[in-house]
């Protein structure tokens, strides 16, 4: 009796967490605009740790005691694309410049090109954790790095990157923007259905782009990331 109330108990809980997943997912692949609260994307939650400089197109890069720097993709990114199927980084031995490409992360086929955060030679590369998604989601500034390079023009690089209070204004900027991409990316052209969806409290909904198509990625990396990168270099 014991271990059919038990297998019950499973059985209901498994009914229950699929019709949730069904939910979320039929409301998120209308509009990742959501008004439900448990759908939404919650900034409070993003950890900055201290002492990581973050670019405006969302990779970082830490300083280690060797001389080299860790970088990789930040959470708030991590945060909109959910766990990722893969991630493309250079080769070692390759030296990039700051704002060249550096990493492309992939979602079940659908790509964005993030920009290196320094220049530098890329002098090791994190296979554990290229084999390992959820690390790289679960903890992007850890475990999760991506590359390590030797920074070339630190000093004077960094200055243009985001630290501390800075980067806490820049993502509540950043999220601004990414709201009103969502939202008129939605809209029937005809319509402003998108901006109502924002003024009646919707907010993006978390992994937002793990629900979005081909074309909205594009677009994003077109209007988000691309536009961001250009701005940066036309700030040098």
């Amino acid at each position: 009796m014991v271990i059919l109330l038990v297998v019950l108990f499973v059985a209901i809980a498994v009914t229950v967490t699929w019709y949730q997943g069904m939910q979320r997912y039929k409301a998120l692949s209308v509009s990742p605009i959501v008004k439900k609260q448990a759908y939404q994307f919650k900034m409070e939650n993003l950890k900055i740790p201290a002492g990581i400089y973050f670019s405006p197109t969302h990779s970082w890069a830490h300083m280690q005691a060797n001389g080299r720097a860790k970088i990789g993709v930040d959470a708030f990114l991590h945060g909109l694309t959910g766990v990722l199927s893969s991630v493309e980084v250079p080769e070692q031995g390759i030296s990039l410049k700051q704002g060249d490409p550096i990493f492309s992360i992939v979602h079940e086929g659908k790509k964005l090109t993030l920009t290196a955060p320094i220049s530098g030679k890329v002098k090791s590369i994190n296979m554990e954790a290229l084999q390992n998604m959820r690390m790289i989601h679960r903890d992007p500034y850890s475990t999760g790095w991506l590359v390590e390079m030797q920074p070339t023009n630190w000093e004077v690089e960094t200055k243009r990157l985001y630290l501390g209070q800075r980067t806490t204004a820049w993502l509540t900027t950043e999220m601004g923007r990414i709201r009103d991409f969502f939202a008129h990316s939605f809209a029937p052209p005809d319509s402003e259905s998108g901006l109502v969806l924002l003024q009646e409290g919707g907010d993006i909904a978390d992994s937002a782009l793990a629900f979005a198509g081909k074309g909205l990625w594009g677009s994003f990396q077109k209007l988000i990331l691309d536009q961001a990168n250009l701005e940066f270099k036309q700030s040098a």
